[in-house]
This record gives C-alpha cells, sequence and structure tokens, in this order.
C-alpha cells in the first residue's frame, strides 16, 4: 500500500488529475449502482420469500383442507356401512332366524372387531347418553350425557364432531373426532371415531397430490410433503426415505428441515438429472396432527435472473462513462501542466548552477504569480550563495579543530583501564568504554541503549542505579556488588558525576569503576582467619578445663568396677563382711543393668575424651602421624561406623539410607591422618545422613554417593546426598565456627569448621560444598598425593604444597 502510495506522488500532474477524476467517477458511479442492485437484491429476495411463504401456507391449508374431508368421508362411510351391518343383523332378527339380543351381540361383536387406524374405535350410545358399546367394559351402561360431545350427539344424531377424550387408565385427555348415524329401531347413535394425532393413518394422499403438484415457481420450482422421518409423501420426481441426504457441500438439509419443522433453508442440490449443483430456498412449515412438513422450494438463479440483467447493464454503463471522461481530463490537465512543465525547466537549470536564470511573466492568473515569486526567490539565493560559501569556510576550520579534539578525548576514555560508562536518569547506557566491554564482556552494541539494571547491575538490587550516582565523602566510596554478562558477581567501586541542563534538571550521569572483586575476597579471608584464630584459643581452654574433671571420671569409675571384680581377696572378704557374698552383689547389679549403665557412661566418658582431643587439635597444628592410606578402606569403615549411629531426636535411621561407591580402582596410598580423616567423612556422613531425615516432603529414597578419584596430584573425595540442600546464604556461612541450621541443643556448630581446620590446617587441602534448595549437597575434599614431611616425592617432582583455599558454589 506504501508503495502504491509513492509510486501515486511521483506522477505527472496530468496523470494524477486523469487517475483522481477517473477513481471520483468510477467510484461514485460504483457506489451508486451498487446501492441500486442491493436495493433491488433486498426487494427480489422479500417477494421471492413472501411469494414462497405465501404459497406454502396455502398448500399446508390445502393439506389440512383435504386431509380433513378425506378423513371426514372416511369416518362417514364406516359409520354408514356399520349401520348397514346393524340392519342386516335386525332384519333376520324379524325374518325369525335368531331373536332379537342375538341380532345386537353379533352387532356388536362386528363393532368392536374393527379399528381405525391406529387405536380408533367404534362405539354406540343411546338417546339419553348411555354407552350402549365401547371397547371399554368400564363405561358399558354408564350414562355420559354430563359430557358436552354426548349432550351434542343426542341432539343431532348424525353429522361429523370433534372433541377431547380420555380412556380409563389415561392420564391427560387427547383431541378426537367421530362421524356419527342413527340406527333408529335399536335407538343406536353409531360412532366411528380416531384420534386427531392418527389422522394420517386415514388420509389419501391422492385426493390432494395433483393439487400440490401443480403448483409450481419459475421454471423449475415445486413443493412437496414429507414427514418427520424424511419420508416423501408428496413429490415431483423422488420417492422414499431422504433423511440422511446431503447436498454437494456434506449438509443434510433434509435432517435440518425434519428437526427445525418450519423455516426456511438454502443448500446446495444437483437433481438426478443434471450434473452441477445449484443453490435452492425452500420455505417450509409443520402441520403437527399430522406430522407432515410442507415445504416450497425452488432454485435462487431462476429468481435473480433479472437482476443478472440490471448489473450487465450497469456495468455497460461505467465502462462506457470511463471512455467518456478520460479526453475532458486530458483537455483539462493540459492547461495547468503545461505553464508548470516551463517552470519546472526553469527550476532545473538553477538547480544545475545557473542562478541567473528568470521567468518571463505571460498571464496574470496563478502560473503568473508563481512566476513573480519564482524570479524574487532567485535574486534573493544569488545574495545567499556568496554569503555561504564565507560561512562555509569557516564552519570547515573549526569541525577540523573540534574532530582533533574529540579524537584525543576518545582515545584517552577508550584506552583508559576503568570502567567509564555514561547513562541517563532513568539508567539507560549511552557510553560504555573498550575496557568495561571487556570487563562485563558486552559488545558496544549490545549494551548501548539497554538499563544498567538487569545487565550489569542485579535485578534484585534495592537501590538501582542510586548505587552507583549516591554521593560520597570520598574517591570510591561507594563499592556494591555488579553482574558480569555471564552471572557472576563483581564488587565495583564507583565514582560518578552529574550534568545538569540548562533548567538545572540532570542530564546524564558520569560513572568511573574499579575493580575490588580480589580485594574483598582478600578481607573475608582475612576474617575468617581471625574467626579460626579465636576459636583456636577458645577451644584449647575449653579443652583443658573439661580434661581434668574429665579424667577423675573415668579414673573413678575404673575403680567401682574394678572394687566389683571377682578374684580380689579384698572384694571377697568385704562382701562377707557386710553379710552377703560377691556373686550376690554381682547377680543384683546384673539384673538391674548396673553394668551396662557402667559401660555407657565408661563409653560417653571416651567419646568426650575424644572430643577434647579434636578441640587440642583445632587450636594448634596437628603432630598426628600421617601414613599412606588406602583412602578406599578408610570410606568403607567411615560408612560402617555410620551405620551405627541411630538417634531418636535426630529422627534417621543411617541403615535405611542406600550408599553409592564410586570409586577409580587402583587408587595409590594417600599420606593422611586416617583418624582425622575418617572423622571428617564420619561427620559428613552424619550430617547428610540427619538432613535427609528431617527432610519430611522428600520424595526420593534417601541416598548417599562416595565418591573416589585422582584429578592431577590431587586425591578426591566427594558425598552427595539428595537431601533438601541449602540455599546460598546457609551455604557461605557453613564452615564458620558455631554456625549451625540445627535446632538448639541438637547441634554446636563446630562440626564443619573442625573438618575444615583439619582438611586443610593439617594435610593441607582444600574442602568447598555446592549445594542448591531441594537439589541435595554435595562436599568435595582434596588431598595432595605427596608429603614433604613424610619425605614422600611429588608425583610431578615439585614438593611445595598447594594452598589452602575456601570454594564455595552455588548452583
Amino acid at each position: 500500500m506504501l508503495s502504491l502510495s509513492r509510486r501515486f506522488a511521483d506522477l505527472r500532474i496530468r496523470y494524477k488529475m486523469l487517475i483522481s477524476y477517473s477513481a471520483v467517477f468510477v467510484l461514485s458511479f460504483s457506489i451508486g449502482s451498487g446501492i441500486i442492485y442491493f436495493f433491488v437484491k433486498e426487494a427480489i429476495e422479500t417477494n421471492i420469500e413472501s411469494e414462497l411463504t405465501t404459497t406454502t401456507q396455502t398448500i399446508l391449508n390445502m393439506v389440512r383442507t383435504s386431509a380433513g374431508v378425506s378423513i371426514k368421508n372416511h369416518l362417514r362411510a364406516v359409520a354408514e356401512k356399520n349401520r348397514e351391518i346393524a340392519q342386516h343383523f335386525y332384519q333376520q332378527a324379524q325374518a325369525g332366524y335368531f331373536s332379537m339380543e342375538e341380532a345386537k351381540s353379533r352387532t356388536r361383536d362386528v363393532m368392536l372387531s374393527q379399528t381405525i387406524g391406529k387405536t380408533g374405535y367404534i362405539y354406540c350410545i343411546d338417546s339419553h347418553g348411555v354407552i350402549l358399546i365401547h371397547p371399554e367394559n368400564a363405561l358399558v351402561h354408564v350414562d355420559l350425557s354430563d359430557y358436552s360431545f354426548i349432550a351434542d350427539q343426542k341432539i343431532r344424531k348424525v353429522g361429523y364432531l370433534e372433541y377431547n377424550w380420555k380412556n380409563p387408565g389415561e392420564t391427560h385427555p387427547r383431541p378426537k373426532a367421530l362421524y356419527m348415524t342413527y340406527f333408529e329401531p335399536w335407538d343406536w347413535i353409531i360412532s366411528v371415531s380416531s384420534y386427531r394425532n392418527e389422522f394420517r393413518e386415514l388420509v389419501n394422499v391422492g385426493d390432494f397430490r395433483n393439487s400440490i403438484l401443480s403448483i409450481v415457481f419459475g421454471q423449475t420450482g415445486y413443493s412437496y410433503v414429507l414427514d418427520l422421518e424424511g419420508n416423501l409423501i408428496v413429490h415431483p420426481s423422488l420417492e422414499g426415505n431422504y433423511f440422511e441426504a446431503t447436498d454437494v457441500k456434506g449438509r443434510q438439509f433434509i435432517r435440518e428441515i425434519c428437526e427445525r419443522k418450519s423455516g426456511k433453508i438454502i443448500y446446495s442440490w444437483a437433481p438426478p438429472d443434471e450434473l452441477d449443483a445449484r443453490e435452492k430456498l425452500v420455505i417450509f412449515n409443520y402441520i403437527p396432527e399430522y406430522e407432515w412438513i410442507v415445504a416450497s422450494s425452488s432454485y435462487l438463479e431462476e429468481f435473480y435472473a433479472p437482476l443478472k440483467t440490471i448489473g450487465h447493464l450497469i456495468l455497460a454503463t461505467v465502462v462506457i462513462s470511463f471512455i467518456l471522461v478520460l479526453p475532458i481530463t486530458l483537455r483539462i490537465s493540459a492547461s495547468i501542466t503545461n505553464p508548470l512543465q516551463e517552470l519546472m525547466n526553469r527550476f532545473a537549470s538553477g538547480a544545475r548552477g545557473d542562478i541567473s536564470v528568470r521567468m518571463q511573466r505571460q498571464s496574470r492568473d496563478e502560473v503568473g504569480a508563481l512566476a513573480n515569486y519564482f524570479n524574487a526567490f532567485m535574486e534573493r539565493l544569488e545574495v545567499y550563495s556568496e554569503s555561504l560559501k564565507t560561512e562555509i569556510s569557516d564552519r570547515k576550520k573549526a569541525e577540523a579543530a573540534i574532530r582533533k579534539s574529540e579524537a584525543k578525548y576518545r582515545e584517552l576514555v577508550e584506552n583508559a583501564n576503568s570502567i567509564i560508562l555514561r547513562m541517563t536518569p532513568q539508567g539507560t547506557i549511552t557510553f560504555f568504554n573498550e575496557f568495561a566491554q571487556r570487563f562485563f564482556g558486552y559488545t558496544e552494541l549490545e549494551i548501548l541503549g539497554k538499563p544498567v539494571v538487569g545487565t550489569i547491575i542485579p535485578e534484585e538490587t534495592p537501590d538501582g542505579i542510586q548505587m552507583m550516582v549516591r554521593q560520597s565523602s570520598q574517591r570510591g566510596g561507594q563499592s556494591y556488588a555488579n553482574m558480569l554478562r555471564n552471572g557472576n558477581r563483581v564488587w565495583i567501586a564507583w565514582t560518578s558525576r552529574t550534568t545538569h541542563d540548562r533548567s538545572g534538571e540532570i542530564k546524564e550521569y558520569l560513572c568511573i569503576g574499579t575493580d575490588i572483586t580480589e580485594a574483598r575476597k582478600m578481607e573475608n579471608m582475612m576474617v575468617q582467619t581471625e574467626k579460626m584464630m579465636s576459636v583456636g584459643g577458645l577451644a584449647a581452654g575449653m579443652a583443658h578445663e573439661i580434661n581434668n574433671p574429665l579424667g577423675g571420671m573415668l579414673q573413678s569409675l575404673q575403680n567401682v568396677i574394678r572394687r566389683m571384680s571377682t578374684g580380689l581377696p579384698a572384694n571377697e572378704a568385704d562382701a562377707v563382711a557386710c553379710g552377703t557374698r560377691l556373686e550376690t552383689i554381682r547377680c543384683y547389679l546384673e539384673k538391674r543393668e548396673i553394668f551396662r549403665f557402667l559401660e555407657n557412661i565408661r563409653v560417653s566418658g571416651e567419646r568426650a575424651s575424644h572430643i577434647v582431643e579434636n578441640m587440642l587439635s583445632f587450636s594448634r597444628r596437628s603432630e598426628s602421624r600421617k601414613t599412606p592410606v588406602n583412602l578406599s578402606e578408610l570410606l568403607d569403615k567411615a560408612v560402617e561406623l555410620a551405620a551405627h549411629d541411630y538417634d531418636l531426636k535426630k529422627k534417621f535411621d543411617f541403615r535405611h539410607i542406600r550408599v553409592v561407591r564410586q570409586y577409580e580402582p587402583d587408587m595409590v596410598p594417600v599420606p593422611c591422618a586416617a583418624t582425622e580423616i575418617e572423622q571428617v567423612i564420619l561427620n559428613l556422613l552424619r550430617n547428610a545422613a540427619q538432613a535427609m531425615g528431617e527432610n519430611g516432603r522428600q520424595r526420593q529414597p534417601p541416598c548417599i554417593t562416595l565418591s573416589l578419584r585422582r584429578e592431577s596430584d590431587s586425591a578426591v573425595i566427594e558425598i552427595a546426598d539428595n537431601g533438601p540442600g541449602m540455599d546460598a546464604q546457609r551455604l557461605k556461612r557453613i564452615f564458620e565456627p558455631f554456625f549451625t541450621t540445627k535446632e538448639v541443643g541438637v547441634g554446636t556448630g563446630l562440626g564443619l569448621s573442625v573438618s575444615y581446620f583439619i582438611i586443610t590446617n593439617n594435610h593441607n587441602g582444600s574442602m568447598s560444598a555446592d549445594a542448591s534448595p531441594g537439589k541435595g549437597a554435595t562436599f568435595i575434599i582434596r588431598l595432595p598425593l605427596s608429603d614433604s614431611s613424610m619425605g614422600y616425592p611429588h608425583p610431578s617432582g615439585d614438593s611445595t604444597a598447594t594452598d589452602p583455599t575456601e570454594f564455595i558454589h552455588v548452583s
């Protein structure tokens, strides 16, 4: 559409006028012709529907009248025939062949043996309204004079009558009709009755078939009658059931007519003697008492034939008028375009550089005035041309100086080893130097025009761009977490300067940033070291204070057990002196499980002693002797120890946890303190089991995976579980002393910090964690395969120990 508009704008005025006038004329004539065509079509359609509707109603009334007459004649014939039967038996009784009662009985039997339609019957009453003959025995000899139609029968005795009747056992009366005749010798009013909804069984279609088929519409239109089951009762050419008949589009139009019963429908139909289908209009109506549908139909093209002729006349008129408009339009447009063409030629000369060209005025109309304006314009253009040449020369010199200054400034900014950017007050980036592009991982096309929030500032930052532009008393005083393109977080110290417009509103921000991520890491490492040193001193003091009373408790327990042991004369003598025997005392203690309680005290005391030993190891560098250890056997031993760990309060049983082992074959022995590494592994297994035991909504069966492999010069142990995992905030603090996620009294917060100390400080290894909520946790331990204190050479020939570092990854 836009291309056609541009092409029209580029046409000459002559052709524009020709197209415009022609288009207006054709469009106006077409609209007027369309309106006429529409109204004529509406009038034809209205007349068609009105004619078909009137004809359908006429046929419906004809069918009703013909069917009524046919039914009335049928009932009358049956009634008169039964009167003849009664007359016959009456005459035989008078002749003495049998008694008069026998004659009445035989007549009664003949009448009751007949049915009218499906459920119609014959009955007789006398002049007093008493039922003499009826299929329902309950009504015989019953006076029904109170019914209006019985009273009417008593008066008329002969004729046709319609009424409503309900037989015994029926819930509602039904419309009924009868014809009655009178047999005077016996005072019988013989009545032949039938229900109106069964009349169609009594109708003789031949009485009105020719009348319906004689009605035609146009050339091939006709009327027809069918029932609700799609059976054609009257049709000029077809017979049988067409309920499932379809048109060329698959539409079941007969089914639709039977379901709707009245209205109109248009469908495509091809008669048996034609190949092409044509649109057909049908108006139909319903006769409920016969359950028939009367329809009138005709092809639409026969009705629209006059309309088609009108359309051809309108089209011919439009074409002839358009041919006459063309020369008139060309003549009018030439009187305007020729003077304009001369003016265009003068402008073309001026455009080529000849600004001295002028145009002679030949008339006083608009074109003559335009020639005067052209001459005045060219005179002024000569003056402005000289002035412009001088101004262009001066401006070129100024632009050269500005370009030189801009090149120096851009070179300085682009080569600076700092992050430099400019942004609007809304946070849209307008400049990003090359160092910033390399640092954050964006190209200039990718970052310009993008908001800083969501690209280099995390979306969850509460202050948004304020974290970069907030004023500070010292340079680089504002440092916040920023985000690289790959999602990694970095710390940037920002300084900013605000640029204002003439009205004092902020125009843009100039921000300069310095990467201080490594400095922040070093600061965190120093804080962690200070914490560990503080905890080490505290652990040493607590260990010495607990060790003394613990030693007294264990020594006293040992003496208690010795004083109750058999085989010592002193014990036997003291028991006899007390009037008992040592075996009796031991029997009592065993039955009361005192020895089991004492054994529990011993085990708990040794466990406390072991904890004190760990606290002392935590406070100073371990002097444990390192030996080459088979880590596969050590891991299996730790699993075996953990399998005996069950605590009702912790709500877990390690024996119900599936343990998957993934050990690298031919793993070389690793120099380490076996008991310390075993303590670390056991602590991690217990933590994993407890976490999965507390995860009440865990869908998968609890599982711990132990992996052992070699990576370069280190042995790597991974302990992974499918428990609840943890979020990033907790993961950052899990190795801090006294930090725990467990309830009060369940955890002390020293387990992971002591384990971290054993791996990093005592074995020059590393310990890290990887976890995310709902996806479990994985602890990774790396132990060097060589140790200089044992005299084992480094596999690569370098005996330098690996620096202990902490690495925590959040998924």
